[in-house]
């Protein structure tokens, strides 16, 4: 696989511009100079809440913190298994592995690269404590079947929305329709904190608890939480929940620009023989953090990332199946075949997507990436 090898690259994979608001939000901070444990997290916390329509929000310096809080918050330890798609970010596993559990490998569906719900099923056993449900690249997993099959099989469904924010299961935001949610707001994500995530619930015990667990065991109270103990320091800091703030004002607009950019692409590579674009759904909305497609079965993923590059282009070839990486087989349980995630894996193409991006540039990426499978 091509990695690492796109330090400066003409037409990045994703750019994050601070614009005056948000440089405004982060020299507040300065001014105040209290850097942690302010205002300025309080803040996020509830407005963030208030726009998903959850009922509270636990701030955390990372996405695969916040999953790690959400997952022990709902009681997973050691011993018990999770079932995860077996295509994700390693982010994912890490986070079950983290909690001393063991992750179950589950196959992907082959249109929509989700969590496969039949597969699933099979899965279970009766060591199951949760199921982890991906919005895979922003598209919403098949929520209906999963929370059905989480009830059915009495395990806590957490829901992944770290490449979601702003996706919708019909009109509802993901993140907000299970036990518990979590985002991510690393610089390529729709919102951004600079590196940060949040746990959402319905539930307040959930959201004590994984609060607790993010403060080294201590909940708002003040008082050491036994259930969340022993805690980490996954606190998120001021500068982070400034800028998120800020970013959460113009997250509309933010969504609709990309949305534009993914119907360019589409439009744009439509006469690309044998790329296959990426599922939408006009009753849902998809809150692009990339753009993802899969290359035909035929040809070199990674001499076309090598075109790319020569032209000043960055693309990405994630996410591989977990089972295809150095040892995570071995980490993780396989009880079923995973053909349509390793394929899927195999094939996964990302090309840049931020705002600022013009249809120029778009045109010109779908060129040079037509010239590439086609040379």
């Amino acid at each position: 696989m091509v990695r690492n090898l796109f330090k400066y690259m003409k037409i990045p994979l994703a750019r994050s511009k601070i614009n005056e608001e948000e440089a405004a939000a982060i020299a507040r901070v300065i001014d105040r100079g209290r850097l942690a444990l302010g205002p300025e997290v309080n803040a996020f916390e509830e407005e963030f809440a208030t726009w998903l329509a959850v009922d509270a929000a636990v701030a955390t310096n990372s996405g695969t913190s916040a999953l790690i809080a959400a997952l022990r918050a709902v009681g997973v330890r050691p011993g018990d298994e999770v079932i995860v798609p077996a295509l994700t970010f390693v982010a994912t596993a890490n986070a079950v592995l983290n909690c001393g559990a063991r992750p179950v490998l589950v196959d992907v569906l082959p249109d929509s690269w989700n969590l496969d719900p039949l597969a699933a099923a099979e899965a279970i056993g009766k060591n199951t404590r949760a199921i982890i449900a991906v919005h895979l690249f922003g598209l919403a997993a098949p929520m209906s079947e999963l929370i059905a099959l989480a009830e059915k099989a009495n395990v806590a469904l957490v829901e992944d929305a770290c490449e979601a924010m702003g996706s919708t299961y019909g009109s509802r935001f993901v993140g907000g329709l299970s036990h518990v949610g979590v985002f991510g707001f690393y610089p390529n994500k729709v919102l951004t904190t600079g590196e940060g995530g949040m746990v959402v619930s319905t539930d307040t015990n959930v959201v004590e608890t994984a609060r607790a667990i993010s403060n080294q065991g201590y909940g708002s109270s003040g008082q050491l939480l036994k259930r969340a103990m022993p805690g980490h320091s996954f606190r998120m800091n001021e500068f982070g929940a400034a800028l998120g703030r800020a970013q959460l004002d113009s997250i509309e607009s933010r969504l609709v620009e990309r949305d534009r950019l993914a119907v360019k692409y589409i439009d744009a590579l439509g006469s690309v023989n044998g790329l296959t674009m990426p599922l939408t759904d006009s009753e849902s909305r998809r809150g692009w953090f990339t753009f993802p497609l899969l290359l035909p079965q035929e040809i070199d993923r990674d001499r076309v990332m090598v075109a790319m590059k020569d032209q000043g282009i960055e693309t990405a070839d994630y996410f591989p199946a977990l089972h295809d990486l150095p040892d995570y087989g071995d980490f993780c349980i396989q009880r079923s075949p995973l053909d349509t995630a390793r394929d899927v894996g195999q094939r996964l193409l990302c090309v840049p997507l931020w705002e600022g991006l013009d249809d120029g540039t778009i045109e010109t990426i779908a060129a040079e990436l037509g010239k590439a499978i086609t040379s």
